[in-house]
């Protein structure tokens, strides 16, 4: 009886220091949980200015992501861990538009008109419209934060060439664009 009274209690010490273990990771986790969420909050407003500042393609889509991110990060039923991910996610989404080229459909406001126009991003690097139709093309000038328009001859042909590129209707090929000069960063 005495060697079975003496395993419990080295059972029992054992567990009373797993115990304090537990206890220590769970003080931990909530020091990380209330760090985490301020971490996370000001990552939204990041993405929130960058997309601000961007050039302007998926205008609307991309807003609405950063409108849904505040509204969960507002929510006590949602764990940090999602928040953190879709968090995460929505840094994801942003990433793969500097490396991906697409064509998509949306409105171009142009002064007090607007026009339906499809749309050629290539990356981050140049944002590229033709109205439907084809009366007009252009592209965004990031350093007027404007739209300017291109002369029909040559850029036209470019330009639909690099629609039918992005929409997988032809094989990829080599497209000009017209693109900003590279601009030198004072600090």
């Amino acid at each position: 009886l005495r060697v079975y009274n003496k395993m419990l209690r080295k059972q029992l010490r054992g567990q009373e220091n797993e115990i304090a273990v537990l206890e220590n990771s769970i003080a931990d986790v909530a020091m990380m949980e209330r760090q985490i969420l301020p971490l996370i909050s000001r990552m939204v407003d990041g993405l929130e200015q960058f997309v601000a500042i961007d050039i302007p393609f998926l205008q609307k889509e991309r807003t609405t992501r950063v409108v849904k991110l505040r509204k969960l990060l507002e929510r006590s039923d949602v764990t940090v861990a999602e928040k953190t991910r879709r968090v995460m996610e929505a840094y994801q989404i942003e990433n793969e538009y500097g490396r991906t080229v697409e064509a998509y459909k949306d409105k171009l406001a142009l002064g007090a008109a607007s026009f339906d126009a499809d749309f050629l991003r290539i990356g981050r690097v140049a944002l590229i419209y033709r109205t439907v139709g084809s009366r007009q093309v252009g592209y965004w000038d990031i350093s007027e934060a404007g739209w300017r328009t291109l002369p029909d001859v040559p850029y036209k042909r470019y330009i639909n060439k690099g629609l039918k590129v992005a929409k997988q209707e032809v094989a990829p090929e080599l497209v000009s664009i017209p693109l900003n000069p590279a601009q030198v960063v004072k600090r």
